[in-house]
C-alpha cells in the first residue's frame, strides 16, 4: 500500500484555513447564498468552522448562521482561534435529531455526508429544517479522483464510509423531493510545493515531492429547493 496516500474526511483545529485549496468552491457557495437572498442559513457538520466565518462575513450581520456540530469541543477550539461574527449561533446537535429555533432558507454541508452511516436519513432531517422552497446545498467529494502523480489519493476507510458520495448527490436530493437540481465542481491541482501539495501533506502526513503533480479529490456542489414535505417518495424508499 506504499503507493496510496490516505485522505481523511475532516481537518483538525490546527489547520491553516488561510490556504484552503477549495476556496473556489467556498466562494461559489457564498455567491449562491447571496443570489438566493437568504436571511437564515444552517451549516451542518461545521467542525472547526472552516468555512463558517467566510460565509458569515460575506453575507453580513443581517443573516443568521446556525453552525451545527455534534462535538462541543469543536466550538471551544474554534473560539480559541478567534471569535466568530455575532451573527453565528453555535448549536451542539446530532444531525439525526436536528431541531432549530426556526425554519431556515438554506441548509449547507461540506465534507460531511461521507462520514455518516445514514446520509439519506441525515438529509431528511436537514430537509425538515427548511422553510417551504428552501434550499439544500451539498458539497461532497469524489475521493477516488485524487492523485499524487499516477497514484490514487485513497480514502481512509476507518473514517470515511462513503468516499465517493459526490456521485450520489443528485440521487439523494431527488430522494428527498428536491427540485431543479444543479451541479458544479472544484478540483484543485498543483505541484507538491504549492498550496495544494501543502494541504495534502497537512491532511495525510505524506508530503509529495516539490515537483510532483497533485490533484485533490473533486468536490461536487449540488443544490436544489424543496417543499420540505415529510412523506417518503418512492425513490427515497428504494435508497433506504
Amino acid at each position: 500500500m506504499g503507493d496510496r496516500h490516505y485522505f481523511p474526511s475532516k481537518s483538525g483545529p490546527g489547520d491553516d484555513r488561510a490556504w484552503d485549496p477549495y476556496e473556489d468552491a467556498t466562494q461559489h457557495l457564498v455567491g449562491l447564498l447571496q443570489m438566493l437572498g437568504v436571511t437564515t442559513v444552517a451549516e451542518v457538520g461545521c467542525g472547526y468552522a472552516g468555512i463558517t466565518d467566510t460565509i458569515a462575513r460575506a453575507l453580513g450581520p443581517s443573516v443568521t448562521i446556525y453552525a451545527i456540530d455534534i462535538d462541543p469541543d469543536a466550538f471551544v477550539r474554534t473560539q480559541e482561534r478567534g471569535a466568530l461574527p455575532p451573527s453565528v449561533i453555535e448549536v451542539v446537535q446530532d444531525v439525526y435529531q436536528l431541531m432549530l429555533p426556526c425554519k431556515v432558507d438554506a441548509v449547507v454541508c461540506r465534507f460531511f455526508l461521507l462520514d455518516l452511516a445514514e446520509p439519506l436519513e441525515a438529509l431528511r432531517a436537514m430537509r425538515n429544517c427548511l422553510r417551504p422552497g428552501g434550499h439544500l446545498i451539498l458539497l461532497e467529494p469524489i475521493t477516488s479522483t485524487g492523485r499524487v502523480g499516477e497514484h490514487v489519493v485513497a480514502a481512509d476507510t476507518t473514517e470515511i464510509l462513503h468516499p465517493d458520495i459526490g456521485v450520489r448527490l443528485v440521487d439523494l436530493l431527488e430522494a428527498i423531493g428536491a427540485d431543479t437540481i444543479e451541479l458544479a465542481s472544484c478540483t484543485p491541482i498543483g505541484m507538491g510545493a504549492s498550496v495544494v501539495g501543502r494541504y495534502l501533506g497537512a491532511m495525510t502526513g505524506v508530503d509529495p515531492a516539490p515537483t510532483a503533480f497533485v490533484a485533490l479529490p473533486t468536490l461536487v456542489s449540488a443544490w436544489g429547493y424543496t417543499t420540505a414535505t415529510t412523506n417518503l417518495s418512492t425513490l427515497e424508499r428504494s435508497l433506504l
